[in-house]
């Protein structure tokens, strides 16, 4: 479906036409919704905080309030309300109570005894948070048929930590928490916290069973806080208790015991596990070993009970198992094992249990086993997706269809094919070929085959298993048939991916093999031979990209947490060298320019790093502010001249200078008023975006954007004059836009609509750049997409 957001010009004459009348009819809805209030209530507008101190948060303290008002459409109306009361009034219907249940909400009335609860509600987070004696009331203010709740926080002075120290009666256990005190949450000089109290219990738990203790539980840990210092200041005191059970030579009494330290004995895996019918199959078992990873030097045996043949092979599984024989009982690692398996995408259950070991002999050695079920999910899909598409103004429709298959070799393998199809409308610098509607036919075939380990030359075995590593070959072949051309694009990518922890992902593309070729119609081709730049004619003529490609991403994002993160993706491309190499040793053929070439076309050199770097700050759980960076260079060398048309720089579009479509912006102070069939593109990228996002009401969600950018050119080029990239000069062509976007968030689809108007433009007049004066309705350019831009 992306074709059928992409950058788009929409008519501006009956827009804003229709959000105007929209507008209208909320704000003469919204406007007196406390008409239909039942006597002597009021509508609660508002709950605002008056805090002492900027440490404590209203954020974190409006969570416990009892009562919050009704949401306003674009901050101003509260539209829900007039919905609600639409669809009360009268004779009830389907229509109207779709109406009061789904668009509109009842009103919030003002009810003074859920103040005091959430007062008491708030003693009780700061009382926790160390601000032990502190002052909270409140006031309401009244206005006509509305009420405004205002809470007074007068914080004390907060409780912090004196002196830390431990008590544990199991000195075998004692040591295990010992060797792990650096990495203690509570630090001297904190404020008392006892939110962090219950994460520090569950980080000394989490530490212990991964050391073996499987039958231990944050229960057998307490806190004692001694605070005689009577200063603000408690002394704490970590208790960890050991277990009890009843005596066996006195009855009715209990008896102390040590923490037991459980090892792995056998593992058993079901991979045909049934949950209706476990008890009554009849397995067959299969033994295997494996060795560890890298220097690792001990073996890992698994018992595969199977009813059937079995469709996925041990050692795939194997491999995503991170539980491993003779060694102790680690927590994580049976974490990392169901996060393995379920990474492959072939099991829709997993399960992992302990017991302790009845193996004769062994009952007491503190030995567990260990059993992993799993149910496979479905193999195959298939999916067919239409779409209607407009793309930079051109309508069209587009089709695709997709297969895949999860475990096609029987190693949890996924091969995906696919097969597209599209049609549009587009202009033509030869105007005789408009007489088709539909003038622009593409279609296109790709495989892709995806194994769940990497492939030659890294062995299995070289890798830990937590990289999760994958290594993709994809095969791709595409029509054109345009107006102005025909083009033949072939493409063979065969690359690795690997996660080196949970924020850090590579990517490696040893090869990448990008073939083109185009068959020209007379009037295009002659227009192309009125050019001197060397790039169009490049896009426009056989030409192969061979390289190689590595990407870098870094996402400190914690899921769930209001915190700020960094997402940056890092890239590095080069192209032609191995080939050039080779020729030059081996005095390869060269065609009339003098450059190197592979089947009697020449092939592309080049470098091309860039960098992505975006900081999200989270001002509350709806509200962030979105910070990002983007630049790169393209330095094409040896074998080529020009950088190929695949590898250059563009700017303008839905996720990039909004205010300009994709392709019409740069290089620099240039521009071109025909149109053409050319996009702009250059050799050096610059860009920076700045967006507030907010909530307008539930799934409707807006944002104020503003970005700065533009492309260059590394050398001078009689085509485009002002594209050079000088450093004088940059700051004076960078363009600049301005909107506000509309975003329907679905949490499982995102539609977006961003119209942006262009605030600088580098093209105009060196001393007459700033275009906010001469706006107009039809410089909106209107950008649909899918998710957010960044």
């Amino acid at each position: 479906m992306a074709g059928l957001f992409e950058d788009t010009d929409l008519n501006p004459k009956h827009i804003p036409s229709v959000f105007f009348f929209l507008s209208l009819m909320i704000f003469i809805m919204g406007c007196n919704v406390t008409k239909k209030l039942p006597p002597n209530e009021y509508l609660l507008i508002k709950n605002k905080f008056k805090i002492n101190t900027p440490k404590i948060e209203s954020d974190a303290l409006s969570g416990y309030l009892q009562q919050t008002p009704n949401t306003r459409l674009f901050g101003m109306f509260r539209a829900n309300i007039a919905f609600y009361n639409w669809g009360s009034s009268g004779k009830d219907s389907k229509f109207k109570k779709w109406l009061r249940t789904k668009v509109g909400t009842a009103p919030v009335l003002l009810d003074t005894s859920m103040i005091s609860i959430s007062l008491k509600q708030m003693r009780l987070y700061l009382n926790n948070k160390g601000y032990f004696g502190s002052k909270l009331y409140d006031s309401v203010i009244y206005k006509k048929r509305k009420a405004e709740i205002v809470y007074y926080i007068v914080a004390s002075v907060p409780y912090t930590f004196n002196c830390i120290t431990y008590l544990i009666s199991d000195s075998v256990l004692a040591g295990y928490v010992y060797m792990d005190t650096a990495k203690c949450l509570i630090k001297k000089g904190q404020n008392y916290d006892s939110y962090l109290l219950d994460n520090e219990r569950s980080r000394i738990t989490n530490k212990l069973m991964d050391h073996g203790f499987f039958k231990f539980s944050n229960t057998y840990i307490t806190f004692r806080i001694d605070s005689a210092l009577n200063k603000r200041k408690v002394d704490l005191t970590i208790e960890i208790t050991n277990p009890v059970m009843p005596s066996l030579l006195n009855f009715g009494t209990l008896v102390e015991t040590h923490h037991k330290r459980y090892f792995i004995n056998k593992i058993f895996i079901y991979p045909q596990f049934s949950l209706l019918q476990a008890d009554s199959i009849h397995y067959d078992t299969l033994v295997k070993t494996y060795k560890g990873y890298r220097h690792d030097t001990t073996l890992s045996t698994y018992s595969f009970l199977h009813a059937e043949k079995m469709k996925i092979r041990p050692g795939t599984i194997a491999q995503s198992i991170f539980v491993k024989n003779g060694v102790n009982y680690n927590l994580s690692d049976v974490s990392q094992t169901y996060s393995q398996l379920s990474s492959l995408n072939v099991f829709k259950y997993i399960n992992i249990q302990f017991q302790e070991s009845t193996e004769t002999g062994k009952e007491n050695q503190n030995l567990l086993d260990c059993k992993i079920q799993l149910a496979q999910s479905s193999v195959n899909s298939f999916s067919v997706s239409p779409d209607i598409t407009n793309s930079a103004g051109a309508p069209g429709l587009q089709g695709n269809i997709t297969y895949g298959n999860k475990n096609i070799f029987n190693g949890a393998q996924f091969l995906k094919l696919g097969f597209n199809a599209s049609a549009q409308a587009q202009g033509s610098i030869n105007s005789s070929s408009n007489s088709v509607f539909f003038n622009t036919i593409e279609f296109g075939v790709n495989a892709s085959l995806t194994f769940p380990q990497f492939l030659i030359p890294i062995k299995q075995e070289k890798l830990p298993k937590t990289f999760k590593p994958r290594t993709t070959i994809n095969i791709g072949y595409d029509f054109q048939q345009q107006p102005d051309y025909n083009r033949h694009i072939s493409n063979i990518t065969f690359g690795y991916t690997w996660n080196q922890n949970e924020q850090i992902r590579h990517v490696l593309n040893p090869a990448e093999i990008l073939f083109v070729k185009a068959i020209l119609d007379s009037s295009f081709s002659a227009s192309l031979d009125n050019m001197t730049d060397k790039r169009y004619k490049n896009q426009y003529s056989n030409h192969i990209v061979a390289g190689l490609k590595y990407s870098l991403t870094f996402n400190n994002q914690v899921v769930n947490k209001i915190q700020d993160f960094i997402y940056l993706r890092s890239n590095f491309e080069t192209g032609g060298n191995l080939l050039y190499v080779l020729d030059a040793i081996f005095n390869g053929p060269k065609n009339s320019n003098g450059n190197y070439t592979l089947f009697n076309i020449a092939y592309a050199q080049y470098i091309r790093p860039d960098l992505d770097i975006r900081f999200y700050h989270l001002l509350s759980r709806t509200q962030s502010l979105v910070l990002r960076f983007y630049g790169g260079i393209g330095i094409p060398y040896g074998n080529a001249n020009v950088l190929p048309f695949e590898k250059a720089f563009f700017a303008g579009g839905a996720n990039d200078l909004r205010g300009w479509k994709l392709g019409t912006l740069g290089p620099g102070s240039y521009h071109n008023d025909t149109v053409t069939s050319y996009d702009q593109s250059g050799d050096i990228q610059l860009q920076a975006n700045f967006e507030y996002r907010f909530p307008v009401y539930k799934w409707f969600k807006t944002a104020f954007f503003v970005d700065a950018g533009n492309i260059w050119l590394r050398q001078e080029a009689a085509d485009f004059p002002g594209g050079k990239f000088t450093w004088g000069s940059v700051i004076n062509e960078v363009a600049i836009d301005a909107g506000i976007g509309l975003r329907f968030d679905f949490d499982y689809f995102i539609f977006r609509l961003d119209p942006a108007i262009p605030v600088r433009v580098p093209y105009y007049p060196k001393n007459d750049r700033w275009y906010v004066g001469k706006l107009q309705i039809s410089d909106i350019i209107w950008n649909f997409g899918i998710g957010y831009p960044f």
